[in-house]
Formats: C-alpha cells, structure tokens, sequence
C-alpha cells in the first residue's frame, strides 16, 4: 500500500512541475507580446512623402528616382516594379528593393532610401508663422510654442490640423493647455492653422 502512494505522490510532483510556467532568464528581456506596437521609429515612411531611391553597384551605373509615395502606399521603380513602401522604415524599404532585384535582374546591387528633410508647418494667428523640423514626440502645442505661441488674435479654442491626404482635425488648446493627455502628436507634412478669434 505504501509502495502505491509513493508511486501518486511521485505522478502528482512531476505533473506539478511539468505545469509550472517558466520565469524569464535571468538577465533577459522578456519577449515581447504578439500585438504589442514596436518603439517608434523616426523614419517610418508615410503617404503623400517625398523620397529618393538610389539603385547602386549597377553595370550601368547608378540608378536614380525622386518619388512621392502615392496615396495607395506606394512607389514604381525601374523595370516597373512596384513596392509597398508607406509605413516601412527606410530600412525595411531598402532590403526588400534588393531582394526584388537581386539575382533577378542583377547579380549585385546597393539601395538607399532618403527621406527629404521633414517639416511642420505652423500658420495663422501665431507669433512666428514658418515651417518648423519634424522631431519625434513633436506635438501641437510643441509646435506652436516653437512657433512663438499664440499671437493676442490666436483662437486657441479651433486650431487646425491638416494631416496627409488633407484630412482635417480641430483641436481645443486652452483645453490642452489644461489637460496635456488631450495634446495630439504631429507627423511629417503635418500643418497647424491657428485661426482669429472674434471677441
């Protein structure tokens, strides 16, 4: 009889430990979950954005193409091929234009992708209305104190936002001012109207 409770004792403390969830390695990162968003990236390429391409190490020479990605994502370069490019990295851009190309045209080739240097634009009633560089993290309330803030006419209350493929947002900035989580990101191309207000 002891013999057959050893023998359960035993099953149970190995089922126990083959349920045990493993803890993460030490000195490891734990992965990460699917559907978690990566870090963002400062060159993520977007719709409506002006690059160039440069196709290199060519028999030919050097081929190259200034292009605005279209409003379907995307780019053609040469013998007609097309690729997906709004939303990638430079990068990830960069590899795949290769791939596609080598060894199905050429035996060797070097790509580059350059993005032109990226801007915000900040207008209307602001004390010093211009294009202003595009930073990661920029927002409109940073875009508008870059600008000098709000002019004595500035309408703070219906601020316009004018992102790619025109889309239009209004955005209240006294509330922002008082609240920052209502504070919206800019991207790239991005454009602030600040209208008159009307006493």
């Amino acid at each position: 009889m002891n013999t057959v409770w050893k023998s359960l004792a035993l099953l149970l403390c190995c089922l126990g430990t083959a349920c045990e969830t493993p803890g993460p390695v030490q000195g490891r990162a734990p992965a990460p979950r699917p559907g978690n968003p990566l870090p963002d990236s400062t060159d993520i390429l977007r719709v409506g954005e002006k690059i160039q391409v440069l196709l290199a190490d060519l028999p030919t020479g050097i081929i190259g193409a200034d292009l605005t990605i279209s409003e379907d994502g995307k780019i053609t370069l040469h013998l007609d091929q097309t690729f997906q490019a709004a939303g990638k990295t430079r990068s990830k851009l960069e590899t795949e234009i290769r791939a596609r190309y080598v060894p199905n045209f050429y035996t060797k080739m070097t790509v580059t992708v350059k993005q032109e240097e990226r801007f915000v634009y900040v207008g209307g009633f602001v004390k010093q209305p211009n294009r202003y560089p595009y930073t990661p993290g920029l927002t409109v309330l940073k875009s508008i104190s870059a600008a000098g803030d709000f002019s004595e006419f500035g309408d703070k209350t219906k601020v316009t936002i004018t992102r790619s493929g025109d889309l239009k947002e209004t955005m209240d900035c006294k509330a922002a001012i008082e609240n920052p989580s209502l504070d919206r990101p800019l991207f790239p191309g991005d454009r602030i109207y600040v209208p008159r207000r009307f006493f």
